[in-house]
């Protein structure tokens, strides 16, 4: 964590000198939908003469994306050329698909993020930035999940236990206007889900808590699982234990 906490200062610091606005993606999006958009992205906008071709057809026929006759790909690249475009005609087009239900949606939302970024840095005159993670966030908060273990791997916390956890943890994330916004125990862990600032640094905050809790039994082990990647489910977590 200490080379993540670094990374993090340096950013900061990048954008305290140059004004930058963050724009953090808040819905949580499938990571490898993430790294899908963003490599078609990098591809379409490599070849100048072919990517002006699609603005045009796609701008032209921007209803094609409520067709239901169009194929999935191609409302994919659809969605990402029109992303890249400063049209709020456009931007509102991709709003309304992506309130639909459809298999696309995390792709739409992608996109319209994209869209709305592009649209307020030119009217801002101003360079935005665009942070997405698995688990999204909220403002300048980020999203991670967090697994406190056990020390004793085969039983649950007690209920006493469960409270020292559950008041530390808010206790931490107070004064950095975090949040606690799930939390579950389970036989050997406890899961949390918590919005952090983007310059906290991890290793501070969360070993801390554990301090805190083990002060009133040593009860938590030092070790523990965090990741802004994606939710854990408790077989994946198993798993990770068996393998560490």
């Amino acid at each position: 964590m200490d080379k993540n906490t670094e990374q993090w200062n340096e950013i900061n610091e990048l954008l305290s000198k140059n004004g930058a606005h963050l724009n953090v993606l808040e819905e949580e999006i499938d990571i490898e939908i993430q790294r899908e958009y963003f490599n078609l992205a990098h591809s379409i906008t490599e070849k100048p003469r072919k990517f002006k071709q699609l603005c045009k057809k796609y701008t032209e026929n921007i209803n094609q994306l409520f067709d239901e006759n169009i194929p999935e790909k191609q409302k994919k690249e659809m969605l990402t050329v029109l992303a890249t475009l400063d049209d709020i005609s456009i931007y509102r087009a991709i709003e309304n698909f992506s309130k639909q239900d459809s298999p696309l949606k995390s792709w739409a939302t992608v996109a319209l993020q994209q869209s709305r970024m592009l649209i307020q840095s030119n009217l801002l005159e101003d360079p935005e930035i665009f942070i997405s993670t698995g688990l999204g966030g909220r403002g300048n908060l980020l999203r991670y999940f967090c697994v406190f273990l056990n020390r004793q791997k085969e039983n649950s916390l007690e209920e006493f236990q469960q409270k020292i956890v559950r008041n530390e943890t808010e206790a931490a994330l107070s004064p950095l206007k975090g949040e606690l916004e799930q939390i579950h125990f389970s036989t050997g862990y406890s899961t949390f889900t918590v919005l952090i600032p983007l310059n906290a640094d991890l290793k501070i905050l969360f070993s801390g808590i554990v301090e805190e809790c083990n002060l009133y039994g040593n009860f938590l082990h030092e070790n523990m699982i965090i990741t802004n990647v994606k939710k854990l489910s408790d077989e994946e977590i198993q798993s990770l234990l068996k393998k560490k």
